[in-house]
């Protein structure tokens, strides 16, 4: 389902600035001819359809984008709009490196309180002891040089989300641009120039075909402060009620011609990152994820998706005492807890919670698996550990099984197993399982996987009042 926000309908809507009436008195016209004639398309518009996916010819980037039709040179390949991002947003640490954090700066912060109480002179100890408290002790944010904030124990390093590696950015600021546009995720890197010749071999590398721009049709002024965006801080860009209005466009850099792969130039800083990368992880290899770079596996690892091709029977938790699944993973299966539950709902549908007896300290349920319309929705797997499984025919083969089912965040009250309720269900088939990656842990998120943003330094392109941050060198 597409949906156009036309007259900027469910924009002034959300922000409670009319009602419905009132949008569509002040804004629809009968008379206007919402057909538009060809010419005036060609002359106005932008075509959507000039991406198409498909695999890459290189074989470490899976899949890339490729071009639909003939693209002369000049020609606008493809519009990107982009939403701007902190870049501090897209740092983390997981719980555990947090909590070391958080010890390591408590450390700190008495080491800072003991230097500056002991470098106090006798006056102002003096001075001290009369007032009480005496003088406000320097913490360690308040150090120069030493932002706790951003200050981590040695050795340790901020990880970044795997949204970075589809940011454009600048290494002098702080702003981050995510690209949305159709398909344009897709594209891959590739030089703007190589050696074509390496001493007597020949060498034949693609080349970028593609560079992008500004779009001066489409960039919008802010609708508050009718500023260009592009000429805002980037404290005023992030506090813009509307972060749309920035639009950039692939442009052809040459004739692209049917079904050949659209390639951009990613920057020298991320060409050494990348470098860099392969050298300490040669292993390397393709990543059908999308995002056309991917990592080894550093650890013992196993992907969901390789475990549900192999796995044809699932082990109990008792067999798994012994035969442990990778820890990457865990098992799900598709339910709809108020399938098998209707007598806990009153005349009229609503869920009722009060008659549910949870009187006791844990109370089982058994409830036979059920088939219904729409069950194998992403919205009902959940959580699943199983205990039991027997043939579904004497000496067949097919396996049925018996589960305990858990709950998953964001569920429902009414898809809620309540507290204190062991859920039993059984005559689950296999293939209403799923083998699914713990968080942080596919192979994406493993430790070493690539992270870089896309460099804009060398294009002329990013704006210079977004260039907030010092230069490194």
């Amino acid at each position: 389902e597409v949906w156009v926000d036309r007259w900027g309908w469910h924009q002034r809507l959300a922000l409670g600035l009319a009602n419905d009436k009132d949008i569509i008195n002040n804004n629809h016209d009968d008379n206007y001819n919402y057909k538009k004639d060809i010419r005036q398309l060609r002359q106005q518009g932008t075509c959507l359809d000039n991406l198409q996916p498909g695999r890459s010819s290189h074989p470490d980037h899976g899949r890339g984008a490729m071009a639909s039709r003939f693209l002369p040179k000049g020609s606008i390949v493809a519009p990107v709009p982009v939403l701007p991002v902190p870049r501090d947003e897209l740092r983390y640490l997981r719980k555990k490196e947090w909590k070391e954090v958080e010890k390591w700066r408590k450390k700190k912060r008495k080491e800072m309180e003991l230097k500056t109480i002991t470098n106090l002179d006798d006056q102002t100890k003096a001075e001290s002891r009369e007032q009480g408290v005496g003088k406000k002790v320097n913490t360690i944010e308040e150090d120069d040089g030493d932002n706790t904030e951003a200050a981590l124990p040695p050795g340790m390093k901020w990880r970044q989300q795997l949204l970075l590696n589809y940011c454009f950015g600048h290494v002098n600021s702080s702003v981050l641009l995510f690209p949305y546009g159709l398909f344009v995720n897709f594209i891959n890197h590739a030089p703007s120039e190589v050696v074509r010749n390496l001493g007597d071999e020949k060498y034949d590398a693609p080349v970028a075909n593609v560079g992008l721009r500004w779009s001066d049709r489409w960039v919008e002024r802010d609708t508050v402060s009718g500023k260009d965006p592009r000429t805002m801080s980037p404290e005023e860009l992030f506090s813009r009620p509307n972060p749309a209005g920035l639009v950039l466009e692939y442009v052809a850099l040459r004739d692209i011609r049917p079904n050949e792969e659209i390639l951009f130039d990613y920057g020298s800083l991320w060409a050494n990152a990348w470098n860099e990368h392969v050298r300490h992880h040669p292993a390397s290899s393709s990543d059908d994820n999308g995002n056309g770079y991917g990592s080894p596996p550093l650890n013992d690892y196993t992907p969901a998706y390789i475990m549900e091709e192999v796995a044809t029977n699932l082990r109990t938790a008792e067999e798994q005492l012994t035969y442990p699944y990778p820890d990457n993973v865990f098992t799900a299966c598709f339910y709809r807890y108020s399938d098998g539950n209707d007598d806990h709902y009153d005349d009229d549908k609503k869920f009722n919670a009060q008659s549910i007896n949870t009187n006791s300290k844990t109370k089982t349920r058994a409830i036979p698996w059920k088939m219904s319309r729409g069950l194998f929705d992403m919205t009902n797997l959940r959580p699943c550990k199983v205990i039991d499984r027997e043939p579904i025919q004497t000496g067949g083969k097919k396996m049925a099984y018996t589960a305990i089912i858990q709950n998953r965040p964001g569920l429902s009250p009414e898809e809620q197993i309540p507290k204190g309720v062991k859920h039993i269900v059984s005559g689950i088939p296999r293939e209403a399982f799923r083998f699914v990656d713990r968080p942080y842990t596919s192979d994406v998120h493993l430790e070493g996987a690539f992270r870089q943003n896309i460099g804009l330094e060398s294009l002329g392109v990013f704006p210079t009042a977004w260039l907030d941050l010092k230069s490194e060198e």
